[in-house]
């Protein structure tokens, strides 16, 4: 139980600091990422509009443009016929290789865009100048700011990686710190329901024997019977909540391969003469030779809860049945599906059927059903136990609980 507990706490504290540590290193990468396009598409228009060359810096305004680029320029004709060049500005190409990009840049048709040469990638706009016809085609060595982005990316997936390390590493030593309150608590409840219900237990023992001795003297009243039937079912609700504080208290059962069809069907068989005679069907389909890891007398126990609960809950003439399969997935597993028809159950929050003392309005007059809303809670712990998952739906009118098992 603790170690699960910290498990949950550890997990779904490095899950929300890695949703934060993404979204901060996505907005600050997807940031500079915008950034850095809409630089390249001011250093081009720049271009464009000053035939090619940045304007002189003394008629530059403070923060107008940035000046430090590796660019180059090339003017043409109508006919696609190179009037002039201008390479000066530029280091890290050629003029022959410049021409060859101009080359690839009119035989793709765009007007603007990127291309890349091996271990170099550049911006392009092509532009008309209104006064002279001419084609006017500016290129830029974008390859500096994309290293540049590169790095703050890596810089952050390093960081991203260092500081969830880090953060697991902390969380894990502290964790047991941090859940000891909480366990120290629960731990306190549990001792407690275990310690009154055996304190509980001494004065119902008396009470059922003062009742015993007053009907053996003035005979059985109407009084008399009250007494013992509320003593019995007081009796009953207790052992109930000290072997579910038990089971919380020894969750890992000694799990061994048992025969999980002769179990069930030996369960099932004790409600089929009650469930019978109270005018319902029930049906039986239990598929032999089907094994589980589990414990035979808890494996028993679940399947008594899950199947007297289907009765007291049937409607009057429905049907009970009970069925066990394997999954048809690679790993099998076993299957149990116990359910009950029950028509007023289109708007009932079945989950909360696993929470303790839960027990839906129409059932609350226990002359027409019996029980503490224990029982589903003690299935769910002793399923966890076996390592299993239990699940409840409803549908067509039909509760139906299933229990999965490896």
């Amino acid at each position: 139980m603790v170690l699960r507990l910290r498990l949950r706490f550890i997990y779904f504290s490095t899950l929300a600091l890695m949703i934060i540590l993404l979204s901060v290193i996505g907005v600050l990468n997807s940031g500079r990422y915008y950034q850095i396009r809409m630089e390249i598409q001011s250093v081009l228009r720049i271009l464009s509009n000053n035939e090619g060359v940045f304007p002189s810096t003394a008629n530059k305004e403070p923060g107008e443009f940035p000046a430090d680029y590796n660019y180059f320029s090339v003017k043409m004709s109508e006919e696609e016929e190179v009037l002039s060049s201008d390479f000066s500005h530029i280091f890290t190409v050629s003029e022959e290789t410049g021409r060859e990009l101009i080359r690839l840049i009119l035989a793709s048709g765009r007007n603007r865009g990127y291309l890349e040469i091996p271990g170099q990638r550049f911006a392009f706009q092509v532009a008309r100048v209104h006064k002279t016809g001419e084609i006017l085609v500016s290129v830029l060595d974008i390859s500096m700011l994309q290293r540049g982005h590169k790095g703050l990316v890596n810089l952050s997936l390093g960081l991203f990686f260092g500081s969830f390390l880090f953060f697991i590493c902390v969380v894990t030593v502290l964790s047991g710190k941090v859940v000891r309150p909480f366990m120290e608590n629960y731990e306190k409840q549990k001792r407690f329901i275990t310690n009154a219900g055996h304190e509980l237990k001494t004065p119902l023992a008396i009470i059922s024997a003062n009742t015993e001795m007053e009907e053996m003297l003035t005979g059985e009243t109407e009084w008399s019977k009250s007494t013992k039937d509320q003593v019995v079912r007081m009796t009953k609700l207790i052992n109930q909540m000290v072997s579910l504080a038990r089971l919380e208290e020894k969750p890992d059962l000694v799990l061994s391969e048992v025969d999980f069809s002769a179990i069930a069907l030996d369960a099932a068989e004790d409600f089929k003469a009650p469930i019978l005679r109270a005018g319902k069907e029930y049906i039986l389909d239990i598929s032999p030779g089907i094994l589980c890891r589990a414990e035979e007398k808890s494996l028993f126990e679940l399947v008594t809860i899950l199947v007297d609960n289907a009765g007291k809950y049937c409607d009057e003439g429905g049907r009970v049945t009970v069925s066990l399969s394997q999954t048809k997935t690679a790993k099998k597993k076993a299957r149990l599906m116990v359910s009950n028809t029950f028509r007023e159950g289109k708007h009932v929050d079945y989950q909360l059927f696993f929470e303790r003392f839960y027990r839906e309005d129409v059932s609350r007059n226990t002359k027409l059903r019996s029980g503490f809303g224990i029982g589903l809670s003690m299935a769910e712990g002793i399923v966890h136990a076996f390592k299993g998952k239990i699940s409840v739906s409803y549908q067509e009118e039909t509760i139906t609980f299933t229990v999965v098992i490896p």
